[in-house]
Parts: structure tokens; sequence; C-alpha cells
């Protein structure tokens, strides 16, 4: 059997199909072998035409150095020169991508440093829309009391809240941020006011059994008085104000300071025992105020309550205390890390640190303690930053942490 297979099967025409295959192989090794030296000659020639044309220069070459015959600091400097091109083209064609402010609201804040506060807030909404913001929030009466457009109310223009250089037509500048295709909001602070209840003490908070005004410290350390939520005249005061920005054509109104003095325990034991300020109950008289001023400014527009970060996490934001029977479940958590500090002590005794960490990274540690604290309360926020600079790592931080706009302070 062993023949009869050599003779079928080791056979002339085996041979023959063995010999072409030799053939194809030898003139495909000779094809890359002649290819490759065109390649090496054209190379070779060409490239220092190319770079003579183009003015390019020659990488540097490694030289031998004459005592010691090595080559290898030169090796490395040109190593380094190639790693350093590869890093530069890397660069130019993928760029660190801008975040876009195209979904966030330009905030425009009071500053006792502005003259002329009208000129500022238009020179600011033109900034804007060249800019690209959805909209634009003025801050019509600042913490304090500052009243920065020129309001028709009594106790406004007498007690001097209104200041020198007030927008002087909110109408106008309503249709001028309109006209830009932007939405125009407005910030009022609410009980931090203390011009008019100066002015009137029937708006302030009372010593019980007194007719004495309360103040928040000796007045010789600068202590001042706040009006009160418990007080009628207190109410219609600040409604006025706020009827006078609805009818101007505002889209949205955001408020800030519902709340309390920061009462010391010395203070509710000796000035405020047996009232409403001493019980554990009080918060719902700021609610009882927020809803105030929302039906004042229209239920048909955008109202939102504005709360200190710190206050959220620490637990000392009374006014969301029962947020099922707020006027709305959107609120705008203001950021600002000067006030947010380096620590603060949440409500159960722990304490938070915020040691040696940047911007961006505050925004996210900052915001992941605020949801946690509001988590199951049906709130929606949004952040409002302030006080800081805004950065593309602090944009890329609001959009990381999934918040679709944002309020940001020019």
């Amino acid at each position: 059997m062993a023949k009869k297979y050599k003779v079928k099967h080791k056979s002339k025409p085996m041979f023959k199909q063995k010999r072409k295959k030799g053939n194809s192989v030898l003139g495909i090794i000779f094809m890359i072998i002649l290819l490759a030296a065109l390649v090496f000659v054209g190379y070779s020639v060409g490239k220092p035409i190319v770079e003579f044309f183009s003015g390019e220069r020659s990488s540097p070459t490694a030289t031998t150095d004459a005592s010691t015959g090595s080559s290898e600091s030169t090796e490395t400097e040109a190593t380094t020169t190639a790693a350093t091109s590869e890093t530069t083209e890397a660069t130019t064609e993928e760029p660190e991508p801008t975040v876009a402010v195209g979904t966030n609201i330009y905030y425009i804040s009071y500053s006792s440093d502005i003259a002329d506060y009208e000129s500022y807030v238009y020179s600011a909404v033109d900034y804007a829309a060249e800019n690209g913001y959805i909209g634009v929030c003025v801050e019509l009466i600042a913490e304090g009391g500052t009243v920065t457009y020129s309001s028709a109310n009594t106790t406004a223009t007498e007690s001097g809240a209104v200041i020198s250089g007030s927008i002087s037509d909110l109408s106008d500048l309503v249709s001028t941020i309109s006209g830009y295709g932007m939405t125009a909001y407005a910030r009022i602070s609410t009980l931090s006011d203390n011009i008019a209840s100066t002015y009137d003490k029937t708006l302030a908070y009372m010593i019980s059994g007194t007719d004495t005004r309360w103040y928040d410290d000796n007045i010789a350390n600068g202590g001042k008085p706040w009006i009160s939520p418990y007080s009628s005249l207190a109410a219609e005061y600040i409604t006025d104000l706020v009827s006078e920005i609805t009818d101007a054509g505002f889209v949205g109104l955001v408020a800030g300071e519902i709340e309390f003095p920061p009462f010391r325990n010395s203070d509710i034991r000796n000035y405020f025992s047996g009232t409403d300020v001493a019980t554990s109950t009080r918060y719902e008289t700021l609610i009882s105020f927020a809803e105030t001023v929302y039906n004042s400014f229209g239920s048909a527009k955008e109202f939102y309550i504005e709360v200190d970060a710190e206050d959220i996490i620490s637990g000392d934001a009374e006014i969301l205390t029962d947020t099922d029977s707020l006027c709305t479940s959107v609120i705008y958590v203001n950021f600002n890390p000067d006030n947010i500090g380096t620590r603060i002590s949440r409500a159960d005794g722990t304490e938070v640190s915020f040691e040696g960490l940047n911007t961006a990274y505050l925004f996210r540690t900052v915001f992941n303690l605020v949801e946690e604290s509001l988590e199951g309360t049906g709130v929606t926020i949004i952040p409002k930053i302030t006080g800081c600079e805004i950065t593309d790592d602090l944009l890329s931080a609001i959009e990381l942490m999934g918040y679709e706009t944002a309020m940001i302070e020019g």
C-alpha cells in the first residue's frame, strides 16, 4: 500500500504544482524588494527637497562625545523633543472643551461700590446677550433693604432705601432684556431689611410687652433691626414693592432671606418669651409670608425661594421645614465659597470639612450634601453661584452634577 500511495500522490503533476508556487513566491519577494528600494530612494531624495521649500529644519542628530564615545545625552534630548512635539500635536488636535453658558441665567447683583447702578445693569444685560445666556436676573431689593430701582413707595423713598443711580424705568429694562430674547427675572431680599425697619418701627420685631425695637446686636457694635414676618405692615411694604416689579413685566421672581434673624438663646429667653418667635412652629410664619409674596407677584408667573447652601446642610433653613406647604417646589440654592467656609456643623452633630478643595470640587461636595439633606422632599434645586470666579471647571462641575441650568453672578 505504501508503494501505491507514492505512485498516486507523489507523481509528476504534484511536482509541477509545487514549482509553480515557488515561482510566484519569488516574484512577490522580488516586487517587495523593488518597492522598498523605490520608497527608500524617494524618501531620501524627496524629504530634503520638501523640507527645503517648506523651511523646516532636520531633527537633532546624536553626536558622539569625543572623550567617552557616549551619545546618551544627545539621544535623550532628541527623545524629549519628539515627546514634546507629540504632546503639542495632541493638544492642537484635541483642545480642552469650553462649557457653554447658553443654558444659564446671568445674575446682576448690587454693590454699594457701583455709583450708577442703572448704567451698570444695562451694560451687564448687553454682556449676557453677547455671551448666550438664556435669562437675566437683576437684584432689585438688596440684602439689608436697599431698593435699586425708582420706587414710588412712600416708605422706600422717605426712609432713604432707594439708591442714587437707581434703575429709572423697570418696564424699559424688561423690554431690553426681552428684546435680546432673554427672560427677565428679579431678585429681592425680603426679611433682612434694616432701612425701612429703622424708619418705621411698626415693621420691626418688637421686644415682648414693650414699645421697643429688637436689634441683632448692640447699636454701638452695628446692631440693626429686621422687619418681622409677624407684622402686617411689613408684609404690606414688601408686597407693594413686589407689585411694582410684577407690573413692570418681570417673568420670574427669586425671593431670598425669608428667614428669622440669628436669634441668640438669650434673645428668645429675655425678649421673646411667650411669643410666637419662641415656638417650634414659627417656621409656619415664614411659609405664610412666602405665600403672601408669591400671591403679590402673581401665581401665573415663576416664583422661587432662595436658600443658602450652608443653611440647608446645617439644618438652619427653617423655610424648608415643611416643603409640602411651600407655594413653590423649586428653590435656588446659593453657593458662595466665602460664606461656606471650610467647615459646617450638621444638625446631627457631625462636622463636614472642606479643607483643601478647589471651587469646582467644593461645589460638587456641597451640592451632594444639599441633595442628601433634601432627599425625599420633592424639591427641585437650581444652583446660584456667587462670590467666586466662574471657570470652565466650575461650569463642568455644574453639568456633571446633572443641573441643566444655573444662575451665575457676573
